[in-house]
């Protein structure tokens, strides 16, 4: 390894902040690339350390240089002496920040460190993006990056079994039904769970019964803890031989954390869900023996505990499963009056509706209800972030808005609405061209996702049911073709396809996500003849959405469905563009089985 001058430098540990500038992999923007790479693992080390002060810098190139492996990493960091930011560094990154208050906080501090000593990059690094040349991860991306290890945390280190009912609330139906495409997504890792947990019985016949039970994993687990008399090995098998790589205590799937823990944790949730089961039962018959049970009014369950019931202010009950339906589809739909569903036009408390639902729901209540109170008071000044409900009144000289979102944080020019240009006028910004055509298939994606009621012009997106969509003001439209129809269904057609009529049911990964990504693709094509050079920086796969689990449709249903048809349908573009279309993801993937 050499620096640039040229003269030879171990970094095996480096001492000082220059020699770990000096690494050769950081030059034309690698450090960027390396923390891309090895983003997961800094956050877990600097979360084990707790020190703000350690080098960022310096844990990337341990990382690189034990090939981003986590426990070699850490011994090295045990036996060697941790380099310290200096205190220049740490308030040039506290300068940063306040400049750019919506990034990653580990990638400016790596910015500080980088150009601690080049004024010159570091103005022209700020330059790049405070005028939106260059992208740089986010505040929000980070945030939800912490709350993924912490979840990862909680599922592996620090499992919980309420913690983990809260997450699961049913995990017995859940993972013994699940019908996840798991041998795209987790196969190899179910394998080496087997493989760990049954070390005494062949791979083979682990793989076999793996495919035997639909790669199930937990099927597959009480087959083979119930099998008499299973076929043993005579010397346990090694951990991580030749045959079988993959470490499934490495994965990040949260899915798949989740069988592990109910799996590896059984019993603990078996006998915790029994015992709050029967505690339940002797409540519900000491209170049916006192003529103390409730009933619901929208379900009409009428054996329910005082505790689990809530009423409206006009003392109409309900149980708190229905309460909870009830507000995710009413703020589905934008309202955010929570109506009895008595029909007797008295509101649920907001207190009542916190104690109900999650704070992710309650705060989306509480974030529209504040938007409609300022809007309704029409008051002079008033500006909204363009990218959240955030809401701030700003005097006229003021160009730019702070948005104040912890989850948000955004400076956006007041006048052309995107992010901030200061100081440069917004007819000065030049768009990156790779922005500019990201910026274009995003939004077409949206347009495709997105439908807008041609009465009211209220935007909505379906979760599920049916293809008639009802519109909070009372307006019927196809969710296929956007057409108005009848309050009746003679615009679909149910099990035998009819020709110009839409389906009434259809998979949502057909009407969002797969015509979504054709419409992307669409653009893509056109832009590999017109403009291919645009398209060098721009990975398709991680802009497309994901796929979802299929919906349970009728068999009669799907087969009839012409999907190229309906998707250019959906999207308004010709059935044979998009027949024409490759490397379309497949609604579900046939992948060869493994070899038993």
């Amino acid at each position: 390894m050499t620096t640039r001058a040229g003269t030879s430098l171990s970094f095996e540990n480096p001492t000082t902040l220059k020699d770990c500038i000096s690494y050769s992999k950081f030059d034309n923007y690698g450090w960027q690339t390396l923390y891309k790479n090895y983003m997961s693992n800094v956050m877990k080390i600097i979360n084990i350390y707790g020190d703000i002060r350690v080098s960022r810098l310096y844990l990337l190139i341990q990382l690189d240089v034990k090939m981003n492996n986590l426990d070699e990493t850490l011994k090295t960091l045990e036996r060697e002496e941790i380099l310290i930011r200096p205190p220049a560094s740490i308030q040039l990154t506290y300068n940063i920040k306040e400049m750019i208050k919506d990034a990653d906080p580990i990638y400016l501090d790596l910015v500080g460190e980088y150009y601690a000593y080049d004024n010159e990059k570091l103005y022209e690094f700020i330059g790049q993006i405070t005028t939106n040349k260059k992208n740089y991860p986010r505040l929000k991306e980070y945030n939800e990056r912490v709350n993924h290890l912490a979840t990862i945390k909680s599922l592996r280190d620090d499992f919980k079994v309420q913690e983990f009912l809260n997450m699961c609330p049913d995990p017995v139906n859940y993972f013994t039904n699940i019908k996840l495409n798991s041998i795209t997504t987790h196969y190899n890792e179910s394998v080496s769970y087997l493989s760990n947990r049954f070390n005494l019985l062949p791979l083979d016949k682990l793989r076999y019964e793996l495919s035997k039970h639909g790669f199930n994993l937990s099927k597959t687990v009480d087959s083979l803890v119930a099998d008499p008399k299973p076929f043993y090995l005579k010397n346990k098998r090694k951990w991580f031989g030749s045959r079988h790589q993959i470490n499934y205590k490495t994965t990040e799937n949260i899915e798949f954390l989740k069988e592990i823990a109910y799996l590896d944790h059984k019993d603990e949730i078996l006998n915790y869900i029994e015992s709050v089961k029967t505690e339940h039962r002797i409540q519900v018959e000491e209170a049916k023996c006192i003529g103390n049970l409730n009933a619901c009014e929208c379900c009409f369950d009428n054996e329910l505990l005082t505790t689990e019931v809530f009423s409206c202010p006009a003392g109409h009950t309900f149980c708190s499963s229905c309460i909870k339906k009830g507000t995710e589809v009413a703020v589905g739909g934008g309202k955010v009056d929570i109506k009895c569903f008595a029909n007797c036009n008295e509101e649920f408390n907001l207190t009542m509706i916190k104690s109900i639902v999650d704070d992710k729901l309650y705060q989306r209540i509480m974030s529209l209800k504040q938007a409609q109170e300022i809007k309704a008071a029409g008051i002079e000044g008033l500006e909204t972030c363009a990218f959240c409900d955030y809401s701030v009144i700003l005097s006229p000289d003021l160009k730019i808005i702070n948005c104040l979102n912890p989850e948000c944080k955004k400076e956006t020019c007041r006048k052309c609405r995107e992010e901030s240009h200061f100081p440069y006028r917004c007819d000065q910004i030049e768009r990156a061209p790779e922005v500019e055509i990201r910026t274009m298939i995003e939004n077409k994606m949206t347009e495709v996702l997105i439908r807008i009621c041609y009465y009211c012009k209220r935007k909505f997106v379906k979760e599920d049911g049916c293809n008639k969509m009802t519109c909070s003001c009372g307006k019927q439209m196809c969710y296929i073709c956007r057409q108005p129809v009848d309050s009746n269904y003679a615009h679909f057609y149910d099990e035998k396809v009819i020709k110009n009529k839409c389906p009434m049911y259809t998979d949502e990964n057909i009407v969002h996500t797969t015509a979504v990504e054709a419409a992307a693709r669409l653009i893509i094509n056109e832009l590999k003849i017109t403009k291919p050079e645009l398209l060098r920086n721009i990975d398709i796969n991680k802009i497309l959405p994901a796929l979802k689990k299929p919906n349970k449709i009728p068999t009669t249903q799907q087969s009839a469905l012409d999907i190229n048809k309906l998707v250019a349908t959906i999207i308004g573009e010709n059935v044979e563009d998009i027949n024409n279309l490759k490397d379309m993801r497949s609604l579900g993937p046939q992948v060869k089985k493994p070899k038993h």
